[in-house]
């Protein structure tokens, strides 16, 4: 049961910190060509994040 100490916490941290974050990083409005496909894929994969983070906190709670 140690695996679930503080999980709700450490998710709403870290799902406030991708929120800040990823347009902070994946600024993809400011490029073109390769590097805007680079950093939309990662601002993507960042909001695609906080889902499982939260199913994680779902199953611990």
């Amino acid at each position: 049961m140690i695996g679930g100490l503080w999980t709700a916490l450490a998710a709403a941290s870290l799902t406030l910190f991708l929120i800040v974050a990823t347009p902070m990083f994946h600024n993809f409005w400011n490029h073109q060509g390769p590097d805007r496909t680079s950093r939309i894929n990662g601002f993507v994969g960042n909001v695609a994040l906080p889902s499982g983070i939260l199913a994680l906190t779902t199953h611990y709670a």
